[in-house]
Protein backbone atom coordinates (compact mmCIF):
# COMPACT_ATOMS: atom_id res chain seq x y z
CA UNK A 1 0.00 0.00 0.00
CA UNK A 2 1.40 3.58 -1.20
CA UNK A 3 1.90 5.37 2.03
CA UNK A 4 3.84 8.53 0.50
CA UNK A 5 3.42 10.63 -2.54
CA UNK A 6 6.66 10.17 -4.65
CA UNK A 7 9.53 12.53 -4.43
CA UNK A 8 9.32 15.83 -6.03
CA UNK A 9 11.63 19.07 -5.95
CA UNK A 10 10.62 21.46 -3.17
CA UNK A 11 8.73 24.33 -4.46
CA UNK A 12 9.18 27.43 -1.80
CA UNK A 13 11.57 26.03 0.31
CA UNK A 14 14.84 27.60 1.62
CA UNK A 15 17.52 25.70 0.23
CA UNK A 16 21.29 26.56 -0.71
CA UNK A 17 20.73 25.42 -3.99
CA UNK A 18 17.08 24.82 -4.59
CA UNK A 19 17.61 20.73 -4.78
CA UNK A 20 15.62 20.03 -1.97
CA UNK A 21 13.30 16.86 -2.12
CA UNK A 22 10.25 15.85 -0.37
CA UNK A 23 8.04 12.78 -0.09
CA UNK A 24 4.35 14.00 1.65
CA UNK A 25 2.98 11.35 3.44
CA UNK A 26 -0.82 10.65 2.97
CA UNK A 27 -1.72 10.18 6.19
CA UNK A 28 0.16 12.96 7.77
CA UNK A 29 1.04 12.35 11.88
CA UNK A 30 2.76 16.06 12.40
CA UNK A 31 6.30 14.41 12.07
CA UNK A 32 8.99 14.66 9.74
CA UNK A 33 12.37 13.18 8.65
CA UNK A 34 14.98 15.64 7.10
CA UNK A 35 18.00 14.03 5.27
CA UNK A 36 21.14 16.55 5.23
CA UNK A 37 24.17 15.01 2.98
CA UNK A 38 27.95 15.61 3.55
CA UNK A 39 30.83 17.25 1.19
CA UNK A 40 30.13 17.24 -2.39
CA UNK A 41 27.19 14.99 -1.62
CA UNK A 42 23.86 14.93 -3.13
CA UNK A 43 19.92 15.48 -1.43
CA UNK A 44 18.80 12.01 -2.87
CA UNK A 45 21.92 10.12 -4.59
CA UNK A 46 23.55 10.06 -1.03
CA UNK A 47 21.61 7.99 0.93
CA UNK A 48 20.98 5.22 -2.08
CA UNK A 49 17.48 3.72 -1.89
CA UNK A 50 16.44 5.32 1.53
CA UNK A 51 13.84 7.22 -0.55
CA UNK A 52 12.43 3.83 -1.81
CA UNK A 53 12.63 1.37 1.14
CA UNK A 54 11.73 4.01 3.89
CA UNK A 55 8.21 4.90 2.87
CA UNK A 56 7.44 0.83 3.18
CA UNK A 57 8.77 1.00 6.86
CA UNK A 58 5.31 1.17 9.39
CA UNK A 59 7.14 3.42 11.62
CA UNK A 60 7.51 6.24 9.07
CA UNK A 61 3.97 6.28 7.35
CA UNK A 62 3.16 9.41 8.75
CA UNK A 63 6.36 11.32 8.38
CA UNK A 64 6.88 13.59 5.71
CA UNK A 65 10.52 13.47 4.28
CA UNK A 66 12.56 15.63 3.31
CA UNK A 67 15.78 14.96 0.98
CA UNK A 68 17.46 18.92 2.00
CA UNK A 69 20.06 19.86 -0.85
CA UNK A 70 23.25 22.09 -0.61
CA UNK A 71 26.43 22.97 -1.94
CA UNK A 72 28.66 20.48 -0.18
CA UNK A 73 31.85 21.65 -1.85
CA UNK A 74 32.44 25.57 -2.17
CA UNK A 75 30.06 26.10 0.77
CA UNK A 76 31.50 27.99 4.00
CA UNK A 77 29.95 25.84 6.74
CA UNK A 78 28.92 28.80 9.42
CA UNK A 79 27.00 30.00 6.10
CA UNK A 80 25.62 26.66 5.15
CA UNK A 81 24.45 25.93 9.14
CA UNK A 82 22.82 29.18 9.16
CA UNK A 83 20.76 28.68 5.60
CA UNK A 84 19.95 25.16 7.10
CA UNK A 85 18.62 26.64 10.33
CA UNK A 86 15.88 28.74 8.26
CA UNK A 87 14.94 25.89 6.27
CA UNK A 88 14.29 24.08 9.91
CA UNK A 89 12.67 27.68 11.16
CA UNK A 90 10.69 27.35 7.85
CA UNK A 91 9.24 23.78 8.33
CA UNK A 92 8.53 24.17 12.52
CA UNK A 93 7.03 27.76 12.12
CA UNK A 94 5.74 28.85 7.98
CA UNK A 95 4.85 25.56 6.67
CA UNK A 96 1.86 26.60 5.05
CA UNK A 97 3.33 28.53 2.05
CA UNK A 98 5.36 25.28 1.30
CA UNK A 99 2.40 23.00 1.24
CA UNK A 100 -0.11 24.95 -1.28
CA UNK A 101 3.15 25.25 -3.55
CA UNK A 102 3.31 21.33 -3.11
CA UNK A 103 0.54 19.84 -2.25
CA UNK A 104 -2.54 19.07 -5.07
CA UNK A 105 -5.74 20.91 -4.26
CA UNK A 106 -7.50 17.28 -2.95
CA UNK A 107 -4.15 16.51 -0.81
CA UNK A 108 -3.89 19.98 1.14
CA UNK A 109 -3.71 20.19 4.80
CA UNK A 110 -5.78 22.10 7.61
CA UNK A 111 -4.30 25.70 8.01
CA UNK A 112 -3.31 24.70 11.63
CA UNK A 113 -0.86 21.88 10.63
CA UNK A 114 2.38 22.22 12.05
CA UNK A 115 5.46 19.79 12.92
CA UNK A 116 5.76 18.53 16.35
CA UNK A 117 8.97 16.90 15.88
CA UNK A 118 11.10 16.77 13.00
CA UNK A 119 14.43 13.82 12.73
CA UNK A 120 17.28 15.14 11.05
CA UNK A 121 19.37 12.07 9.42
CA UNK A 122 22.97 14.01 8.80
CA UNK A 123 26.04 12.55 6.75
CA UNK A 124 29.22 13.71 7.50
CA UNK A 125 29.73 16.85 7.07
CA UNK A 126 25.99 17.20 7.24
CA UNK A 127 26.39 16.29 11.09
CA UNK A 128 28.35 19.79 11.66
CA UNK A 129 26.07 21.41 9.41
CA UNK A 130 23.36 20.45 11.31
CA UNK A 131 24.71 20.47 15.06
CA UNK A 132 25.83 24.12 14.79
CA UNK A 133 22.08 25.16 12.99
CA UNK A 134 20.77 24.10 16.50
CA UNK A 135 23.15 25.22 18.32
CA UNK A 136 22.57 28.83 17.04
CA UNK A 137 18.81 28.78 16.14
CA UNK A 138 18.00 29.99 20.12
CA UNK A 139 20.81 32.75 19.06
CA UNK A 140 18.54 33.94 16.50
CA UNK A 141 15.36 33.52 18.49
CA UNK A 142 14.00 30.03 16.76
CA UNK A 143 11.91 28.34 19.29
CA UNK A 144 11.71 24.73 18.24
CA UNK A 145 15.36 23.24 19.03
CA UNK A 146 13.36 20.71 21.28
CA UNK A 147 11.30 19.41 18.40
CA UNK A 148 14.32 17.67 16.81
CA UNK A 149 16.67 15.00 17.10
CA UNK A 150 19.86 14.05 15.47
CA UNK A 151 20.68 10.31 14.30
CA UNK A 152 24.44 10.48 12.52
CA UNK A 153 25.89 8.89 10.22
CA UNK A 154 29.97 9.10 10.03
CA UNK A 155 29.46 12.40 11.62
CA UNK A 156 32.67 14.80 10.53
CA UNK A 157 32.52 16.41 14.10
CA UNK A 158 35.86 15.42 15.04
CA UNK A 159 37.57 16.30 11.47
CA UNK A 160 37.76 15.13 7.83
CA UNK A 161 40.94 13.57 6.65
CA UNK A 162 40.52 12.81 3.22
CA UNK A 163 41.70 15.86 1.15
CA UNK A 164 44.37 16.84 2.89
CA UNK A 165 45.47 13.17 2.66
CA UNK A 166 44.50 13.46 -1.58
CA UNK A 167 46.87 16.34 -1.90
CA UNK A 168 49.68 14.68 0.08
CA UNK A 169 50.09 11.62 -2.16
CA UNK A 170 48.83 12.79 -5.55
CA UNK A 171 52.30 14.76 -5.75
CA UNK A 172 53.78 12.24 -8.23
CA UNK A 173 50.77 12.90 -10.30
CA UNK A 174 50.46 16.20 -11.58
CA UNK A 175 46.80 16.30 -12.67
CA UNK A 176 45.90 14.83 -9.20
CA UNK A 177 47.96 16.99 -7.41
CA UNK A 178 46.11 20.02 -9.59
CA UNK A 179 42.88 18.98 -9.22
CA UNK A 180 43.21 18.87 -5.08
CA UNK A 181 44.75 22.27 -5.63
CA UNK A 182 41.72 23.32 -7.24
CA UNK A 183 39.79 21.62 -4.87
CA UNK A 184 41.62 23.36 -1.69
CA UNK A 185 41.48 26.89 -3.68
CA UNK A 186 37.76 26.55 -3.93
CA UNK A 187 36.44 24.83 -0.77
CA UNK A 188 36.59 26.94 2.76
CA UNK A 189 36.10 23.52 4.18
CA UNK A 190 38.89 21.69 3.25
CA UNK A 191 40.65 23.92 6.26
CA UNK A 192 37.22 24.12 8.28
CA UNK A 193 37.09 20.42 8.75
CA UNK A 194 40.41 19.69 9.37
CA UNK A 195 40.89 17.97 12.67
CA UNK A 196 41.57 20.71 15.85
CA UNK A 197 40.13 23.27 13.33
CA UNK A 198 38.66 26.67 14.97
CA UNK A 199 35.62 26.15 13.50
CA UNK A 200 35.39 22.27 15.44
CA UNK A 201 37.00 23.36 18.57
CA UNK A 202 34.29 25.76 18.53
CA UNK A 203 31.57 23.50 17.90
CA UNK A 204 32.58 20.83 21.12
CA UNK A 205 32.98 23.91 23.04
CA UNK A 206 30.00 25.54 22.39
CA UNK A 207 28.29 21.94 22.35
CA UNK A 208 29.72 20.80 25.81
CA UNK A 209 28.10 24.13 27.40
CA UNK A 210 24.64 23.63 25.96
CA UNK A 211 24.00 20.19 27.07
CA UNK A 212 25.33 20.73 31.03
CA UNK A 213 23.74 19.02 33.55
CA UNK A 214 21.82 17.86 31.25
CA UNK A 215 20.34 20.36 29.14
CA UNK A 216 19.47 20.45 25.91
CA UNK A 217 18.89 16.98 25.31
CA UNK A 218 18.10 17.57 21.63
CA UNK A 219 21.95 18.40 20.81
CA UNK A 220 23.08 14.59 21.87
CA UNK A 221 22.76 12.52 19.26
CA UNK A 222 19.71 9.59 19.47
CA UNK A 223 22.35 7.56 17.53
CA UNK A 224 26.04 7.76 15.96
CA UNK A 225 26.52 4.92 13.04
CA UNK A 226 30.27 4.37 12.17
CA UNK A 227 31.62 2.16 9.38
CA UNK A 228 34.26 -0.40 10.36
CA UNK A 229 36.44 0.83 6.73
CA UNK A 230 36.55 4.54 8.10
CA UNK A 231 39.47 6.68 6.39
CA UNK A 232 37.56 10.03 5.88
CA UNK A 233 36.77 11.06 9.50
CA UNK A 234 37.47 10.21 12.90
CA UNK A 235 35.25 7.52 14.50
CA UNK A 236 36.26 9.08 17.76
CA UNK A 237 32.77 10.39 19.46
CA UNK A 238 31.84 13.95 20.20
CA UNK A 239 30.91 15.83 23.43
CA UNK A 240 28.15 14.43 24.92
CA UNK A 241 26.93 11.53 22.07
CA UNK A 242 26.02 8.03 22.53
CA UNK A 243 29.32 5.38 21.88
CA UNK A 244 28.52 4.87 18.18
CA UNK A 245 27.50 1.54 16.59
CA UNK A 246 29.55 0.23 13.73
CA UNK A 247 28.15 -1.49 10.14
CA UNK A 248 30.94 -4.23 8.96
CA UNK A 249 32.34 -4.67 5.94
CA UNK A 250 31.37 -0.59 4.88
CA UNK A 251 32.99 2.74 4.80
CA UNK A 252 32.61 6.22 5.34
CA UNK A 253 30.34 6.31 1.35
CA UNK A 254 28.72 3.24 2.18
CA UNK A 255 27.61 3.32 5.39
CA UNK A 256 24.57 5.28 4.93
CA UNK A 257 23.48 3.49 1.52
CA UNK A 258 20.75 1.01 2.02
CA UNK A 259 19.66 -1.16 -0.75
CA UNK A 260 17.19 -4.16 -0.96
CA UNK A 261 19.68 -6.65 -0.09
CA UNK A 262 21.74 -4.29 2.66
CA UNK A 263 19.60 -3.02 5.07
CA UNK A 264 21.16 -2.31 8.03
CA UNK A 265 21.67 1.57 8.00
CA UNK A 266 17.66 1.54 7.65
CA UNK A 267 17.20 -0.65 10.47
CA UNK A 268 19.60 2.02 12.92
CA UNK A 269 17.19 4.85 11.49
CA UNK A 270 14.22 2.65 12.22
CA UNK A 271 15.24 2.39 15.73
CA UNK A 272 14.79 6.09 16.47
CA UNK A 273 11.87 6.42 14.59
Amino acid sequence: MQTHLLPKLLKGGISATGEARVMFSMKPNRKAIVFIHGFNGNAIKTWADFHELLPNSPKSEGRDIYFYGYDGLRSELIASAAIFGNFLNQLFNNITPILKDNLSQPAQRSSSFAYDEILIVAHSLGAVISRRALLDAPKRGFDWGNKTKLVLYAPAHMGARVVALAIETSSAIPILKYFCSLVRFSSPLVEQLQPGSAVLQALKADTLSAIVNSKNKHLVAKKVIIAEYEKIVSNDTFAGDPPPVAIPGVNHIGVCKPTKSFNSPLLHLEDCL
